[in-house]
């Protein structure tokens, strides 16, 4: 009975002291708002709108579990599951258990490598440029550029460098960027993925480049995105230019049930090139909230243009947007969108949206 004891207690032991080793965090956002938003197309007069509940406008509707273990000697074990969800409907918002998985070493004087399915690269470092609405909505920052907004590539690996004097890169490459691996390597779309940042007091600068290729496709799909932030205590201020050739790392359009509304797919896209801008100014109002105003760009080029007969060369979106925490975790918010040349088609969209935004 004793030893029978004694062998328990040294279970419960060595329990206690790998739990001391290894943490796993629960985490997730809930964000719902009441609202409106329509797109209307002035050449044939046709209009879609929505007037309702909207999920995953501030930021998505997702939940997580994320840990380490520590290995020794600066070494961790580190994963991330993210799920994301419709909070009006209780479904899945994708056709996917999780939207994100890692499972990699990270070392704090080596950085860190991950596989599995993940973001481009400069997602980490597009937070000035994010804009007020985060949801495939209307100034999602994916509708300018099409690498910095919240797409994933599947069977993906990524180091990432630790930081050196505020300067570090991240460099991946997805083996299929949707589904199963292939057999045959050749029918498999490939991403190469990359990002530099650099970081100094209130300084923020980064360069991303991102090019996705398969046999199927005349040419491979390139994208790039220099941004830059500054922090002026009363005032951030962030800008962003960048270009999408030969089509875009993900879909852009208003998703409105409508053939009179165009909906540009992601990956090649025949003499597809756009250049765009975008500027974007975050002001403390109070100790607790704030207020957003942005304007984005996006110019087709002449070959684009003539190649599929544009409506419009340009689109233009301008957004603002109001926050205020009630708690550290627990925001109100309201935020306004316009647009001009949407999906480069003669299509003005609007919307205005009030909500709440709960982080656990």
């Amino acid at each position: 009975m004793k030893k029978t004891l004694f062998a328990m207690s040294m279970l419960m032991g060595a329990s206690s002291i790998a739990h001391a080793e290894t943490s796993v965090t629960l985490y997730g956002t809930i964000d719902t708002g009441i609202g409106f938003q329509s797109f209307k197309n002035r050449d044939d007069g046709v209009k879609a709108s929505q007037t309702g509940l909207f999920n995953g406008v501030w930021s998505s509707s997702s939940w997580g579990l994320k840990g380490s273990e520590d290995l020794g000697d600066g070494l961790r074990a580190i994963f991330k599951l993210e799920s994301g969800f419709n909070v009006l409907t209780g479904t899945s918002s994708s056709d996917r258990l999780f939207k994100t998985t890692t499972l990699g070493l990270s070392s704090d004087n080596w950085g860190s490598i991950s596989f599995g399915r993940v973001g481009n690269a400069i997602q980490d470092y597009a937070s000035y440029i994010a804009g007020p609405d985060d949801e495939e909505n209307l100034s999602d920052i994916t509708n300018t550029f099409s690498a910095a907004g919240s797409n994933k590539a599947d069977n993906t690996m990524v180091y990432k460098s630790p930081t050196f004097n505020g300067l570090d890169f991240s460099i991946g490459y997805s083996f299929n960027t949707k589904g199963q691996q292939s057999w045959n390597s050749s029918e498999n779309t490939k991403l190469i993925t990359s990002a530099v940042g650099y970081s100094n007091g209130p300084l923020s600068l980064s360069l991303g480049y991102d090019r996705l290729q398969s046999k199927d496709w005349a040419k491979k799909v390139h994208s790039w995105v220099l941004i830059g932030g500054y922090d002026f205590s009363a005032l951030q201020l962030g800008v962003a230019v960048g270009q999408d050739i030969n089509g875009r790392q993900s879909g852009f359009g208003s998703y409105a049930p409508s053939s009179s509304f165009k909906f540009w797919n992601s990956g090649y896209t025949k003499d597809f090139k756009t250049t765009s801008f975008t500027i974007n100014a975050t002001v403390p109002i109070t100790p607790a909230s704030s207020a957003m105003v942005g304007w984005s760009i996006s110019r087709a080029s002449s070959t684009f243009n003539d190649s599929h007969n544009l409506d419009k060369r340009q689109q233009n979106i301008f957004s603002a947007g109001y926050s205020y925490n009630l708690s550290k975790r627990t925001t109100l918010y309201a935020l306004a969108g316009y647009a001009t040349g949407f999906a480069f088609q003669n299509v003005r969209g609007q919307q205005a949206i009030v909500g709440l935004d709960h982080s656990f």
